[in-house]
């Protein structure tokens, strides 16, 4: 069965691959599954593929490519990023497309021939133009957007960007385009994607689009590499969205995220969250038992503050907790306050540990943990409602 490629502007079609069952990626939750996007632009004499598909995936890719033109009349392939969700079907392409020129990032050259044994493929820069008649590539270099290698290719009179993991989203649709799927559930899935993958490189990726910007490049579309497509009023508002998510914007809200035992640790969370609450401030709770990671960092995104909990276990912190303390370590949220409370009963351990880990990644703590032994009292739950309303106040001082 051939499947069908769609139009995304002049002379560009879309031809990559759905994946409808993916449901984690390094970690982050992808409950949507996703896409890997790939793109043909053709002009009057020559035909580019812009970036490639995840291995199990290369047929698909070859078929919706069949559904327009031979494939081995395909004359370039531009690898964008080599991170093998765009890159490790690339050999397979390349036997299908026996006579097409390769051309990736001058890193990206080398991340090519380290991941395929030596491959040899040719540099593109800032200063490259290729003419495909009538249609032509630009290429701009984007270091640690999010990788070394990243690079956007711009179609100019398709007025088409096609800037790879930039603007991308965790999504599997039967439709191409964020109008089609609806303006709010697709920026909603673009912000959890930056809180998941770009958080740490918020400076790079402004810094990339302050240098997009001065390329003075008309754009009528952006079309990533997992997800929908921008285009018309969508693009607009994934621009602005950007700009606010590497602004690092926040707003007055507070994320309490605990694991409990015995539940002690969980009347600490919810009376905490009263306090806050009572003090006016926003506040999402979370169960590290039964949420999604990926779901509460991007509440933590736009959040003042960070409150984590967890009873003692073995002199230290759950396993749970442990794990999304690593998982931050790795996202480096900045300017964040944080604060640690929970349960102990012969031996406490697990707020010391915790304390370490915030104070290690770079979150301000404050004051003291709330600490509590066995299951709360009236009088140590209302103590819990105290010192959330203190952490109220600190974030609206921010």
């Amino acid at each position: 069965m051939t499947m069908h490629s769609v139009p995304v502007s002049p002379g560009i079609d879309w031809v990559g691959a759905i994946d409808w069952s993916l449901r984690d990626f390094h970690g982050y939750a992808t409950p949507r599954g996703t896409t890997y996007n790939a793109y043909l632009v053709r002009g009057n004499g020559k035909t580019a593929l812009v970036d490639t598909v995840k291995l199990p995936f290369v047929d698909e890719l070859l078929s919706r490519i069949t559904s327009i033109m031979d494939p081995a009349k395909v004359d370039l392939i531009v690898v964008n990023h080599v991170e093998p969700d765009h890159n490790s079907g690339l050999r397979e392409v390349m036997r299908a497309m026996p006579n097409a020129r390769v051309v990736a990032s001058a890193t990206g050259v080398k991340g090519v021939a380290e991941y395929h044994d030596g491959l040899a493929v040719d540099a593109v820069g800032a200063d490259d133009v290729i003419d495909l008649g009538g249609r032509t590539l630009r290429f701009l270099p984007m270091p640690m957007v999010h990788w070394p290698d990243s690079m956007f290719t711009y179609v100019a009179e398709s007025k088409t960007l096609l800037p790879n993991d930039a603007f991308g989203q965790h999504m599997a649709s039967s439709q191409r385009f964020a109008d089609e799927v609806g303006l709010d559930l697709a920026l909603a899935e673009l912000t959890i994607y930056y809180a998941n993958i770009l958080m740490p490189l918020g400076t790079q990726v402004a810094k990339a689009v302050e240098k997009l910007v001065a390329t003075g490049w008309e754009l009528d579309v952006v079309a990533p590499s997992h997800g929908v497509i921008w285009r018309g009023d969508a693009l607009a508002a994934a621009v602005e969205t950007y700009g606010r998510l590497t602004a690092g914007e926040t707003r007055e809200k507070i994320v309490i995220a605990f694991s409990t035992m015995w539940g002690s640790t969980k009347i600490l969370a919810d009376a905490i969250a009263d306090g806050i609450a009572e003090d006016g401030v926003e506040v999402a709770v979370y169960d590290l038992a039964d949420s999604s990671i990926a779901a509460i960092t991007r509440q933590l995104l736009d959040a003042r503050a960070l409150l984590l909990g967890s009873p003692t276990l073995h002199h230290g912190m759950l396993y749970r907790v442990a794990g999304y303390l690593q998982y931050l370590s790795g996202l480096k949220p900045k300017g964040k306050l944080a604060g640690t409370f929970g349960s102990f009963g012969w031996s406490s351990g697990a707020c010391k540990q915790m304390t370490a880990q915030l104070e290690a990644i770079g979150f301000e703590l404050p004051f003291e943990p709330f600490t509590q032994k066995y299951k709360p009292t009236a009088e140590d739950v209302q103590a819990a409602r105290e010192w959330g309303q203190q952490f109220a106040r600190a974030v609206r001082e921010r």
